[in-house]
């Protein structure tokens, strides 16, 4: 047997039953997506025989569904197969990239007010590159008028290739629990771009 969580998303037309796994699919010629009567349905699975076939005890009175959750498999499986040869290469270039940060420790977090400084962008920065850029889902912006902080994550601009690389890799991973993450953390500098201090 084979041990994996897969989920399977799919919509259920209520004038055909016709099944769709992508939204945007559901739509006939002259319709839109948005107006078309669907059912909304999940189903999770986790045991699978050594064929890749859904196991019968979970196996969906959907075949098309069933068919699903089998191609989903096979992709994690390829996927965390990769991983023997991503991993030592992230790790290789985790440490290129903390290298470059050797001397520049002291400068790891910075704040940028957009409102006094105007919008931020590398050019604010010399010397560093923008890899990765986030904003904040607090609630506290619930009950305030400020806008959310957003965080710029940078490197030195000479470490940019191995750093862009090595986002990749981790990205790449994002849903396979085989990667170890920690291994192939790195330093960045973060950069928080917002309109009021950091409370």
């Amino acid at each position: 047997m084979i041990y994996e969580k897969i989920e399977v998303k799919y919509y259920i037309r209520k004038d055909n039953r016709k099944i769709f796994f992508d939204y945007k699919k559901i739509a006939e010629p002259g319709e839109k997506p948005w107006l078309v009567d669907t059912f909304d349905k999940v189903e999770k699975f986790t045991a699978f025989t050594n064929k890749g076939k859904v196991s019968k005890p979970q196996r969906s009175k959907y075949e098309e569904v069933n068919e699903e959750a089998e191609r989903k498999l096979q992709e994690r499986l390829a996927l965390k197969a990769q991983t023997a040869i991503d991993l030592p290469r992230a790790i290789e270039l985790a440490k290129v990239v903390d290298e470059a940060f050797k001397d520049k420790m002291g400068d790891l977090f910075v704040e940028y007010d957009y409102v006094e400084e105007g919008d931020f962008d590398d050019s604010k920065t010399p010397g560093w590159v923008t890899i990765k850029v986030k904003n904040s889902h607090s609630n506290w912006y619930q009950d305030v008028d400020n806008a959310p902080s957003m965080y710029y994550y940078q490197v030195p601009v000479e470490v940019e290739k191995e750093a862009r690389e090595l986002q990749a890799i981790r990205k790449k991973h994002q849903d396979d629990d085989t990667f170890s993450f920690w291994k192939c953390d790195y330093y960045k500098r973060e950069v928080r771009v917002a309109d009021h201090p950091n409370y």
